[in-house]
């Protein structure tokens, strides 16, 4: 629904007349503030600046929106020389991920002038368990949107009264690493009774948009390999157009110990497709033969925590690790052909 900031507000200025979108928070996600507050994108040692945002915010009492005002943004980082940037920003008021506001898109600029507006209908007591996350991505009609990087605003409270309008320029924190393609929360449970292993697919943050809208449609297909052959291959349920997909769904798989060695799990990330083929979006693969150290570990500590009983009879928790999603498939988990029966 667009409106004009006339009708809610009487707000003087270059503040007036500015189209803006209202967006309903009424559902929340169990993602907790404090998950955001520790932050696993913000690994140290690994961020940099990629530029600053320019922003401003005030609190409509009468209509009980959070309003928010785009200004701009500037000295946004380019990948090679002479390529251009067709930047955008997409909004978030977390922990809810479920409803975002996206600006357009300015062509070939690294200094964007948005100047749009937007609003969240949020009552003003709740605001302290939230915070504004600015996502900043470079549009590309054929390929992946480019992931510039994040503002995130906490403490809502504390930087403003939010009675008037105020305006904020914070730096744009990025990832050193150039091929950011998000991260992936699984947890493993193993139950020796039955010989099996239960996967829990939990979680997706910030995933690559394929689409011309700027979105994804994601699901995760989590594959059993013996001995460099496929077992079994189940998939999640798709999340329509979802960067930040949740899915805490469990797949279940058959696993006696005398194979936990020998096994690996490919997990890929793909975003579906109406028409042609889906396309990868990452992986990532958990066993001793995983490229990275979290596939590793993770695999390691699930089978670890079968050596510690519970006394008291409790059921194992199952062991959680977010994964930086891998940009392709390891070469020797390509084309991996079925088992035979």
């Amino acid at each position: 629904m667009v409106l004009k900031l006339n009708e809610l507000s009487e707000a003087q200025g270059r503040y007036t007349n500015i189209p803006f979108c209202v967006f309903q928070l009424d559902e929340m996600d169990d993602r907790s503030v404090l998950h955001y507050e520790l932050g696993f994108y913000e690994k140290s040692g690994e961020s940099c600046y990629r530029g600053t945002l320019t922003f401003a915010l005030r609190y409509d009492f009468i209509h009980r929106v959070l309003m928010l005002h785009v200004l701009r943004a500037n000295h946004l980082p380019v990948e090679e020389k002479g390529r251009t940037v067709d930047p955008y920003v997409k909004m978030y008021l977390l922990p809810e991920r479920r409803n975002h506001c996206k600006t357009r898109i300015c062509k070939k600029t690294l200094d964007p002038d948005f100047n749009e507006m937007f609003s969240f209908d949020v009552p003003f007591n709740s605001l302290s368990t939230r915070m504004l996350q600015f996502t900043v991505y470079d549009f590309d009609r054929f390929t992946r949107h480019g992931l510039i990087g994040n503002v995130i605003m906490r403490d809502l409270f504390d930087k403003s009264d939010l009675y008037t309008w105020t305006e904020y320029t914070m730096q744009i924190v990025g990832s050193q690493e150039k091929n950011d393609f998000g991260d992936l929360l699984l947890y493993l449970l193993y139950s020796p009774n039955e010989q099996k292993l239960f996967v829990t697919v939990a979680k997706a943050y910030n995933l690559r948009p394929m689409d011309i809208t700027g979105a994804s449609d994601p699901y995760v297909k989590v594959e059993q390999v013996y001995r460099g052959k496929r077992v079994k291959l189940r998939k999640s349920t798709c999340k329509r157009a979802n960067l930040n997909p949740v899915y805490h769904e469990t797949l279940e798989y058959d696993l006696p110990l005398s194979q936990v060695a020998e096994t690996n799990f490919l997990i890929q990330v793909m975003d579906w497709d109406r028409i042609g083929k889906d396309d990868l979006l990452g992986c990532c693969v958990l066993g001793k033969d995983s490229p990275t150290v979290e596939g590793r570990t993770q695999w390691e500590n699930c089978f670890l925590s079968l050596a510690h009983t519970d006394v008291n009879g409790h059921k194992r928790k199952p062991i959680g690790q977010w994964h930086s999603i891998l940009s392709e498939v390891p070469e020797q988990f390509r084309n991996i052909p079925k088992a035979k029966k």
